[in-house]
């Protein structure tokens, strides 16, 4: 009997034996990509938008994708799909918007395959000086007097002859420095009309500002004048980004314009093209007020503001064009005003009631985020009965609103600088 029992206990033993059994199979190992460039300083000429060409390798023959991770310039840059690294704005030598300002750009970079990333590669671009655009060329506006205060401009950009209008304070003068609006028209619009409409010209020598009023292009795939908004100019017909930056930069070093306080506002198309700024110019631009428009969608999932960001958003309720809903090519005012709330730390939400000026039996409501970082606010200011027009008191300038759209804006941008709330 003890051999039997001893019998079935090897018998046992040997069933569940370890090593070798089972018929499981092995599972194949995934091993992360590779950078592989052979350098990671470039050269990249001024004016371009090409940095440089990212390559890299997978073991497993799996896709890759990049990733910016870091770098102290992370935000000039943006990746294309076939691995192409570009300047969102195009680097001015003579300018350089950099970090240090030194015209050396500094970004990091991951490859990823589907599973695994790669280490972070550590990249420098040295952008070098086009001697062609110094002097006239790119870099100074020809300017002639159209009335008392007022200069037509152009200026060569971009392979485009590109104008604008000036308009200064009465007592300017160049020993002093002034704040600086940027007002952008609507599309299929001008500028010396958004001159007329937005009132601003009525506001500026009282309130001690400059104001420029630039003209969009005529673009091929527009068919009429507007702005190409968007921060990545790789796929856009014009870069306006890098239009409107350069006449920040040309203000600042010929009009006498506070680095500090340079403001921008927008129309419809050309609230879109001001978001479009806070979203990729928030180094050089303080606060931005959109009128009748929304942050594109592209914008809404790529905006990468750098500093806390003021917005006051005028809209009316009836406005079918650019509707507050929103629809296939408008993110709705609600998510927007999320964005940038939630962007800025904001804590603190209210709705302030206005007054029924025009006697119209309809007024106005403001939904307002306080306790924000640096102190910036967020103010979306609602009309009723109100549709896609610049609300002004005057009906003959935009429909006879119950506020005068360019004191209720300057009221508001005039409380911040680049460094937030003004002490």
């Amino acid at each position: 009997m003890k051999n039997i029992y001893f019998f079935l206990f090897l018998v046992f033993i040997s069933s569940c034996g370890g090593g070798g059994g089972g018929g499981s199979e092995a599972v194949p190992q995934n091993n992360p990509p590779t950078i592989t460039n052979s350098t990671f300083t470039f050269s990249a000429l001024e004016n371009q938008n090409l940095a440089f060409v990212l390559q890299a390798s997978d073991p497993d023959g799996d896709s890759i994708t990049f990733q910016i991770t870091g770098g102290s310039d992370q935000s000039s840059f943006t990746i294309n799909d076939s691995g192409q690294v570009l300047f969102l704005s195009s680097p001015d030598y003579e300018n350089p918007s950099d970090a240090n300002l030194d015209n050396s750009y500094e970004v990091a970079i991951r490859a990823f395959d589907g599973n695994l990333y790669s280490s972070s590669y550590d990249f420098t671009v040295n952008i070098t000086n086009d001697e062609s655009d110094d002097g006239s060329n790119n870099s100074s506006a020809v300017c002639t007097d159209q009335a008392e205060s007022t200069s037509y401009c152009t200026i060569d950009w971009d392979n485009l002859e590109r104008e604008f209008y000036v308009v200064f304070p009465g007592s300017f003068s160049s020993d002093k420095s002034y704040p600086l609006v940027i007002s952008l028209h609507g599309g299929a619009d001008y500028a010396d009309a958004n001159m007329e409409y937005t009132g601003f010209t009525q506001i500026n020598d009282q309130n001690n500002f400059v104001l420029i009023f630039p003209q969009g292009t005529v673009a091929e795939g527009k068919g009429d004048t507007g702005w190409y908004s968007g921060g990545d100019c790789s796929n856009l017909e014009v870069c306006d980004i890098s239009f409107i930056e350069k006449l920040i930069d040309y203000s600042i070093e010929e009009l006498s314009i506070d680095p500090g306080r340079v403001y921008v506002s927008g129309f419809s198309n050309g609230a879109f093209m001001a978001y479009t700024t806070a979203c990729f110019l928030s180094n050089k631009v303080a606060a931005v007020a959109p009128v009748s428009g929304s942050l594109s969608p592209e914008d809404y999932d790529s905006c990468d503001p750098q500093r806390p960001m003021p917005v006051i958003h005028v809209h009316g309720l009836d406005d079918s064009w650019i509707p507050v809903q929103g629809g296939d090519y408008v993110t709705p005012l609600q998510l927007v005003s999320n964005y940038w709330s939630s962007f800025n730390s904001c804590s603190e939400n209210i709705i302030v009631d206005g007054e029924d000026s025009n006697g119209d039996g309809y007024s106005w409501y403001s939904e307002i985020s306080t306790s924000c970082q640096d102190g910036v606010s967020i103010n979306f200011t609602y009309l009723e009965n109100f549709g896609h027009s610049w609300p002004a008191s005057d009906s003959d300038k935009g429909g006879g609103a119950d506020i005068d759209g360019a004191a209720f804006i300057w009221e508001f941008l005039s409380l911040y600088d680049i460094s937030g709330l003004i002490n």
